[in-house]
């Protein structure tokens, strides 16, 4: 039998190979290679074995007799194919052990249940995990997360920014490099940078260190109706204290006007705080226009660019931008930090007191690994944003034209052209938004049906309801792409996505 077999390097390898994939240090002999291409029970035998040394030795020392004679390229596909499916399993399994309990509670007692029980059963014998929510939140890239380690082992060193010791000057060096990072992100000076917690307290921040400022004269503010609820909760909160605040209607895209604006501006406006891109469907706004009105008539302009910061250019300066809002989990650094653009000359009312920190704007002491690595994720992410603006633009290209194959009938939300590039959102008809995540979410794609802050209570999409879309006759998924996801993970996406909508349909 050893003589059928083709003694060769590339032989050898796939005997090592196979060897690995079994458990084992070295290679296995070429009779157990040709067995194991050969019988189904002997392979399944042996891959089950992995576990049980004295069964696998048996199983080793005694291969099974075939009559088969396979060439050197179909050993070479056979060792190529079992390693797919193993990793396959293995992605499979992996995600079943960490996220699988949610998918059997009951959304009426767990608050972390799925919000809709029912889904399509798909079986996925290339199961693959794909994160599609990146405008949710992103993982932290190995760069950054290079940055957080050296500071918590003690690299950086630990000092307080603000103390007067060798170690806390130390850590103020460090901060203002990151300040600095971030500023010419903004073409901005580093001293118009504050450092947060989160990008919804720099609006809280931004909107409220205005108002305050005007609390004896109770101005009038400007928003939009399809902003993030941390400045939608704001805006009603300042209402209840006496201010008054015009939410603007958007176009059908979800893009606020200019002249809507314009029109909206009162002899006591003090201020107008829209968003750079919206977070649910990806339209972009007039920023540019809107901060030339502004200007024109000595308004404060704030921007919440936490959507659009590190996916386009933003310029405050030149867009006429007074406030900008940036958080850190949405460009691959940790969650729980954010900052604020002020610009020069415009002072805050702090909504945090304490030692002053931050000029004086939001005290606490700064959290020096997380500030260390945003600075890192928005240097990447600017510094990456042309090359990843035209890959995400073919991703999403390859993804709309499989889709029009797979149900030609779906709505598009928001503008082709106008969003930012690695968003879409996608209305489905006649299938329920419930079934068709949970269906997703069972063979490991994971997207998101509105804002992730939301998505939870699974209410329809107040953003959808102002532009106008049908919520009750289309399920709306939106989908995020990030730096890791690739074409293929697209096609695995198209491939179930189309079974997952035959079933849904054929069950409702």
């Amino acid at each position: 039998m050893e003589s059928a077999m083709p003694a060769n390097s590339k032989l050898i390898n796939q005997k090592i190979k196979f060897g690995k994939l079994l458990g084992l240090k070295g290679a296995v002999s070429s009779e157990v290679l040709y067995a194991a291409k050969g019988n189904a029970e002997y392979l399944h035998n042996l891959m089950i074995s992995k576990n049980k040394p004295e069964f696998m030795h048996y199983l080793l020392k005694n291969p099974v007799q075939t009559n088969i004679n396979p060439t050197e390229q179909e050993i070479v596909n056979f060792v190529e194919e079992l390693e797919r499916k193993l990793f396959h399993q293995e992605q499979k399994q992996s995600y079943e052990r960490r996220y699988g309990i949610f998918f059997e509670l009951d959304p009426k007692k767990d608050s972390r249940a799925e919000p809709c029980k029912s889904w399509a059963p798909i079986k996925t014998p290339d199961f693959r995990e794909v994160y599609l929510d990146h405008n949710a939140t992103t993982p932290v890239r190995p760069e950054v997360a290079s940055v957080l380690l050296n500071y918590y082992s003690g690299k950086y060193g630990f000092g307080n920014p603000s103390s007067n010791t060798v170690q806390g000057s130390y850590a103020a060096a460090l901060v203002s490099e990151a300040r600095q990072r971030i500023a010419n992100c903004l073409a901005a000076s580093p001293r118009e940078i504050i450092f947060t917690g989160s990008g919804s307290e720099a609006n809280n921040l931004a909107i409220k260190g205005i108002a305050f400022k005007d609390l004896d004269k109770k101005g009038h503010l400007i928003t939009s109706k399809v902003e993030h609820p941390s400045v939608l909760r704001v805006m009603e909160y300042l209402e209840t204290i006496g201010f008054s605040v015009t939410y603007l209607a958007t176009d059908k895209y979800g893009q606020v006007l200019p002249n809507s604006v314009k029109q909206a501006i009162r002899k006591d406006t003090l201020l107008v705080s829209l968003m750079a891109a919206n977070n649910e469907i990806g339209t972009i706004n007039p920023l540019r226009e809107i901060g030339q009105i502004c200007r024109e008539r000595n308004i404060l302009f704030m921007v919440d660019g936490i959507q659009a910061f590190g996916k386009i250019p933003l310029n405050p300066k030149e867009m006429g931008i007074s406030l900008l809002s940036f958080s850190g989990h949405k460009i691959y650094a940790p969650k729980g930090i954010g900052g604020l653009y002020v610009e020069k000359g415009i002072s805050l009312i702090p909504q945090v007191h304490g030692g002053g920190q931050e000029s004086g704007i939001h005290s606490g002491t700064e959290n020096v690994g997380s500030i260390l690595a945003l600075g890192k994720a928005a240097e990447l992410a600017h510094g990456e944003m042309e090359k990843e603006r035209v890959r995400f633009l073919e991703l999403r290209s390859f993804f709309l034209d499989g889709l029009k194959e797979i149900e030609p009938c779906f709505i598009l939300y928001g503008s082709l052209e106008n969003r930012i590039p690695n968003n879409l959102s996608i209305g489905f008809p006649a299938v329920d938004s419930g079934a068709l995540l949970r269906s997703l979410n069972r063979i490991g794609i994971s997207v998101s049906a509105g804002s992730a802050c939301s998505s939870k209570k699974f209410k329809n999409s107040y953003v959808l309801e102002a532009i106008g879309a049908d919520t009750e006759k289309y399920a709306t998924i939106r989908f995020g792409f990030g730096l890791q996801t690739k074409e293929e993970d697209v096609a695995y996406l198209l491939k179930y996505l189309k079974q997952i909508l035959n079933l849904i349909k054929e069950t409702k």
